[in-house]
């Protein structure tokens, strides 16, 4: 992950990457539909987080959230907007970058295909004790898509066991990692002083 820490970093250091380094203030800002339209979130800042806490299991995990600030910027501001060209710019900038490190590191596109091992069973089974009922419902949607005979209704209609050793190793770290980031965003972060901030266009928060 030393190499996507890097481009986290570049783009961060980007003066006109404002918009994109702290999640969107969106009640501050009075966007009170961003939250119907942005189902998931993403900034630069959080994506250094989740790189140093470990939550991507794999460099693709990690290209897919960055890209994910891109889209979503894109999602909720109009075509040919400023911060829709912005967000256009910043996603040809990061996928220049992040062709060089495929090139260098041909392991970088490596598949989350492999078996779990015992360990990774177990600290998924705890890891699921840790998030929130709303995203276990989530985690079980998911599952019950793409694994479904790892699932057992039949003990009680308000209960479901989850048979993990009939998890796909593909489901099994998705879904692994989905728990992850879920107890990582979870964790409060330290909030740090921005002294130049009151310098930077307020508007600019809309951007993601």
């Amino acid at each position: 992950m030393e190499g996507m820490m890097k481009i986290v970093a570049q783009l961060i250091s980007k003066p006109d990457s404002v918009p994109f380094r702290e999640p969107v203030d969106w009640r501050g800002l009075g966007l009170y539909d961003y939250p119907q339209i942005i189902k998931k979130p993403m900034d630069l800042s959080t994506v250094k987080s989740n790189i140093e806490k470990g939550v991507y299991a794999t460099v693709q995990d990690c290209a897919e959230d960055i890209r994910l600030i891109w889209s979503n910027c894109k999602k909720y501001n109009q075509d040919g907007s400023d911060f829709y060209n912005l967000a256009e710019t910043f996603s040809k900038r990061f996928e220049d970058k992040y062709l060089k490190i495929k090139a260098e590191e041909p392991a970088v596109e490596e598949e989350v295909d492999h078996a779990p091992s015992h360990e990774d069973k177990i600290r998924f089974s705890h890891n699921i004790y840790k998030i929130k009922q709303e995203e276990l419902g989530q985690l079980v949607e998911k599952l019950e898509e793409k694994c479904s005979e790892a699932m057992d209704k039949s003990t009680n209609d308000d209960e479901i066991e989850i048979n993990i050793d009939a998890i796909d190793p593909k489901t099994f770290h998705e879904l692994d990692r989905f728990v992850r980031q879920c107890i990582a965003l979870a964790q409060p972060k330290k909030k740090k002083k921005t002294a130049a901030s009151s310098d930077a266009e307020p508007k600019a928060k809309k951007a993601k």
